[in-house]
């Protein structure tokens, strides 16, 4: 009998050895203020010796959860941890029709093991990367854009009925989809004329935001239908975002570069695109990588030249991958020795 009660002692003595100490109790249940998630989404349990990273700014919340507020300032990292492989973000530029040729970078990218966890967009640029976050194939999405092509009516870019055409043929899809559902992580950026500012949304539904992405002020004011409007009036990428928002390594794609006509003039769509140009140049230098794809020949508006410019594409890609893996293993391999 007494041998039988030291043994029933030693097992609860061995039991008790597992109550982790939070906050200085013991105790086997964590409460959920008391969980963070890491970059591997791995519950981390913190205590009251590791400091909460809070937003550099005011933060703003629209509905559910919506959008911060987010400046230039970098946000101090505490306790980083460094994950075995990059987590990989891609930001895909504002072009209109010549965003299809961003399918051509996502297959690329699948193809060589380098394919995005992380990816955003802007303008027609966002409606790609809400279509492959939500699982879309790329040949799925440029199927879409094709079918979008064929069937769309004659209207300028940014009438009524051109917008009626996009949501008809590009956005059905996605109506009931939730950015926070998406199986890769997708946000969505817009600007806000009244405010001035820039805002970032991770929650909400996808089709109602991409259609507030594909507005545009006049004369600097948001029109009659909607306040946010596309984030390229203000700011068209912001790669320290991406990179607070987990991203290892970041990739940006442009299909602007200097050259933006259309088949049918438009001073007006000239100005808002040169400007956006513009941006684009300056700010392509934060990220680790830029894409400057090779299709400014061809008119923002034009559906004539597709297959044409999906093979300069292919053909610019091919020549760019060694130089993006290489800097990729040098990251991973500075990170490591950390």
């Amino acid at each position: 009998m007494n041998r039988l009660i030291i043994t029933f002692l030693l097992v609860l003595l061995s039991s008790c050895s597992s109550i982790k100490t939070i906050h200085g109790q013991k105790t086997n249940q964590v409460s959920p203020d008391q969980v963070e998630l890491n970059l591997e989404g791995v519950a981390e349990v913190t205590t009251e010796s590791t400091p909460v990273i809070s937003p550099v700014e005011e933060t703003v919340r629209l509905g559910e959860r919506g959008g911060d507020i987010y400046s230039e300032t970098e946000a101090t990292e505490i306790n980083q941890v460094i994950a075995k492989r990059l987590r990989i973000g891609l930001a895909l530029g504002p072009g209109l029709y010549r965003t299809i040729n961003y399918v051509a970078l996502l297959k690329h990218l699948e193809r060589k093991s380098i394919a995005p966890q992380l990816i955003t967009g802007t303008g027609f640029g966002a409606i790609v990367a809400a279509m492959y976050a939500h699982g879309m194939t790329p040949e799925m999405i440029e199927w879409n854009f094709y079918r979008y092509f064929r069937e769309k009516g004659n209207h300028r870019p940014y009438e009524e009925e051109w917008y009626e055409d996009v949501d008809r043929l590009l956005l059905e899809k996605l109506k009931n989809k939730m950015l926070q559902d998406s199986g890769k992580k997708f946000y969505l950026t817009l600007y806000n004329a009244k405010t001035k500012k820039t805002y970032y949304f991770d929650k909400g539904n996808t089709r109602d935001l991409l259609l507030k992405n594909m507005q545009l002020t006049h004369n600097g004011r948001a029109n009659d239908k909607t306040t946010y409007t596309a984030a390229f009036e203000n700011e068209v990428f912001n790669a320290r975002l991406m990179k607070r928002l987990g991203a290892d390594f970041s990739l940006g794609a442009d299909v602007l570069g200097n050259k933006f006509d259309f088949e049918d003039s438009s001073e007006f769509l000239v100005g808002i695109y040169g400007k956006a140009a513009g941006r684009i140049a300056r700010e392509k230098k934060n990220f680790d990588y830029f894409f400057n794809l090779p299709v400014t020949q061809y008119g923002l508006d034009s559906t004539q030249n597709g297959a044409s410019s999906m093979t300069k594409t292919q053909e610019y890609l091919k020549t760019h991958t060694s130089e993006v893996k290489k800097l990729m293993q040098n990251k991973l391999t500075s990170s490591s020795q950390l």
